[in-house]
């Protein structure tokens, strides 16, 4: 199994201390949110960050709701909770359906639709769907 580079570990327990940590570390950093898509990576040394912001611990990440007629999805929702919303569903089923069949069920309890897109690896899954959805990433 191959190692990743040496890197420093810091988890947030705040938005704003995940922007801080991002800020004072600038391209330095890589945000860790399932770790689905960095983790193998830097195992592989395709990403050498000298540091990792934790963010699966900040409270208020992980939801599917209707605000205002759109529907908004934080960035810590995992595949299986996406796969699992009745909102989404009814809305976006290209959503539920693609969450529903990524990898497996592990990836899919971890992986987050925020840490895909942030990763955007061409083989990944969740951002060709979401530009098809011609959704807004904020």
């Amino acid at each position: 199994m191959s190692v990743p580079a040496p890197f420093d570990y810091h988890t947030a327990k705040t938005v704003d201390e995940a922007i801080a940590l991002l800020q004072q570390y600038g391209d330095e950093a890589k945000v860790l949110a399932g770790g689905h898509s960095l983790i193998p990576a830097m195992k592989l040394r395709l990403s050498q960050p000298g540091h990792l912001v934790d963010i699966g611990r900040i409270d208020g990440l992980s939801y599917i709701r209707d605000e205002s007629g759109n529907v908004a999805v934080g960035a810590m929702t995992t595949y299986t909770t996406l796969s699992r919303s009745d909102l989404l569903r009814r809305h976006f089923a290209l959503l539920t359906d693609a969450a529903s069949v990524i990898a497996d069920q592990q990836v899919r309890n971890r992986g987050t639709i925020g840490g895909s897109i942030a990763h955007s690896d061409p083989a990944g899954d969740m951002p060709a769907i979401v530009l098809a959805l011609k959704a807004d990433i904020i």
